[in-house]
């Protein structure tokens, strides 16, 4: 398992530095100059020349991505032009944010999605199965974006059982009440389309394992089937469920970006858009590396968990 790890560990390398040259390109070929944004109504000619010699834009792009590379390395992800302060710490602030709902829209999906594809695949052509289907079929098909919206107008606005918007109240104590109460609308929102896309690949593998031989034989041993489902059939599904829960990982950190933005939340998501729209060329590239560096690292251990279900993948 350590070779295993130690492997996968390294074959991210060269993804990670696919990554880095990709997000410089984009960023270079946006048209424009940073420092004229910067600068705004004092970009004069001078200003303008004189600022890109202090932030190193007057080096030709290949320079400019490797001593950007060589202090990522190091840890100094450069600093901020617009906010005036280190990237990696405002990157490292912004990410517990994205981390809370990303993380608890994560959890709803998996837990939901795979219960959801169990039911249904148990139920096969009964009621139970027909009514999953149809919400599952609803649920991917409404963006997430307008259903938060949705939700903003009905439950919030209309009903005001939940705040509008933000991560904590303005007045009043921050406790994990009041993160709750704010959290529960954008994660839900965010939670519903990756929920639905798990329910119907889960339904299929759980379909799979159910016509096997070993399942024909826990029934023939009188084993109930309440324990044929859960216990034997699940755990056999799990090695074709996981890589999907890995799938929609990087579907839910990504749309998480239109959460953000619908619910005013502060995480990573909408600090990009900020820095995209004021040209903050290094928080944008730092914080997609960050980002993607993460959801490489979870993507590794959702292939560890996969090799300990079915130890034929280490080989």
């Amino acid at each position: 398992m350590g070779r295993y790890i130690l492997r996968r560990l390294i074959s991210a390398i060269p993804v990670l530095l696919g990554i880095t040259v990709i997000v410089f390109a984009i960023m270079a070929l946006i048209p424009g100059d940073p420092a004229t944004a910067i600068l705004g109504s004092y970009a004069t000619p001078e200003n303008v020349a004189k600022l890109n010699r202090d932030l190193g834009l007057d080096a030709p792009a290949w320079q400019r991505y490797f001593i950007w590379l060589g202090n990522m390395l190091t840890g100094d992800f450069g600093t901020s032009f617009s906010l005036n302060r280190p990237v990696l710490d405002e990157v490292l602030e912004r990410f517990n944010g994205t981390l809370i709902l990303a993380g608890t829209s994560f959890v709803l999906c998996s837990i939901f999605g795979v219960m959801a594809g169990v039911l249904s695949a148990a139920n096969q052509y009964g009621w139970a199965d027909r009514a999953i289907t149809f919400a599952v079929l609803l649920g991917i098909s409404i963006p997430s974006f307008f259903l938060g919206m949705m939700m903003i107008l009905v439950f919030a606005v209309n009903l005001r059982w939940f705040p509008v918007s933000g991560m904590w109240p303005i007045y009043g104590d921050r406790d994990i009440w009041a993160l709750i109460d704010h959290l529960t609308l954008p994660a839900i929102a965010l939670a519903v389309v990756a929920t639905g896309v798990i329910a119907r690949l889960a339904r299929s593998a759980m379909l799979e394992v159910l016509r096997q031989d070993f399942i024909r034989t826990a029934r023939a041993k009188g084993v109930h089937e309440r324990g044929v489902i859960w216990r034997h059939a699940l755990r056999a599904a799990m090695v074709s469920i996981i890589p999907v829960l890995g799938i929609q990982a990087g579907f839910v950190l990504s749309g998480a970006v239109y959460i953000e933005i619908v619910f005013q939340w502060p995480g990573v998501g909408r600090m990009l858009v900020d820095a995209i729209l004021t040209r903050d060329l290094l928080l944008v590239q730092g914080g997609v590396v960050f980002v993607a560096a993460c959801y490489v690292l979870f993507n590794i251990v959702v292939d560890v968990a996969q090799s300990l279900l079915d130890p034929r993948i280490k080989t």
